[in-house]
């Protein structure tokens, strides 16, 4: 298996197996995760990514990760991943395993408007309970837009069907919580976060039976009189687009 040249000279806390990650927007973020004394305690392991391109780019920032350019539908790959995985779990064995998805999006979320959604493409999420069942994951955390959860049948137009809206969701759901898993899921803002936008997303996150889920606490407001009465604290003003 593509096995990075060297093992980081850092022991991580966690190791992460990234699939869709694109240029490595997850992989820069997750990377960025330090201890009480500054040192890192994340290291990607995989990244799962079927366009070239971005696999490229995705490779010039972190050498350290093995790089699978393949579509996540072709099972064959997950079996090299868990090689690689398997390598690196050798060398960190105290370290939790994360698998992370974000998964496409496009035809789930509002934004495509009254269009035909792509079954296919809605249907990748399926294809998560292989790695999770491969891989076994201390943790398998996901990212979607908010209509994720409103994941269910089309109708033969493309459209989904009202009646049965979130049907598939809490199916997939449950697939997984089957395996050893326990669920829960936030809308989280960005903006309620420090970012310069607001944007909404969902973020799921299944744990192994006994494992915490643990959500961060917004630190900004768009009214902070009124949220910060809410969590009890004092929460600062939302940052602007422009400074």
């Amino acid at each position: 298996p593509p096995f990075p040249v060297q093992f980081p000279d850092f022991t991580p806390r966690f190791l992460i197996v990234d699939l869709f990650c694109g240029a490595g927007g997850f992989t820069e973020g997750a990377g960025q995760a330090t201890d009480e004394h500054g040192k890192p305690v994340v290291w990607v392991v995989a990244g799962v990514n079927h366009d070239e391109t971005a696999i490229e780019s995705h490779k010039a920032n972190h050498p350290l990760t093995a790089h699978f350019s393949e579509d996540v539908r072709d099972l064959s790959v997950v079996a090299r991943v868990a090689a690689v995985l398997s390598e690196a779990r050798t060398r960190f064995p105290s370290a939790l395993v994360v698998l992370h998805a974000s998964l496409e999006c496009t035809n789930f979320s509002n934004a495509k408007g009254g269009a035909p959604r792509d079954a296919d493409s809605r249907s990748l999420a399926d294809h998560m309970p292989a790695y999770v069942e491969a891989l076994r994951p201390d943790y398998f955390t996901i990212e979607n837009v908010r209509e994720f959860m409103a994941w269910g049948p089309l109708c033969v137009n493309g459209k989904p069907v009202d009646r049965k809206k979130g049907r598939d969701y809490l199916r997939w759901v449950g697939e997984i919580e089957a395996m050893g898993y326990h669920y829960d899921a936030r809308l989280l803002n960005s903006a309620d976060f420090g970012e310069h936008t607001s944007r909404i997303r969902l973020f799921g996150c299944f744990a192994r039976t006994g494992l915490p889920i643990v959500f961060p606490e917004p630190t900004h407001a768009k009214d902070p009189e009124k949220s910060g009465a809410l969590f009890g604290k004092k929460l600062k003003k939302w940052k602007p687009v422009r400074p």
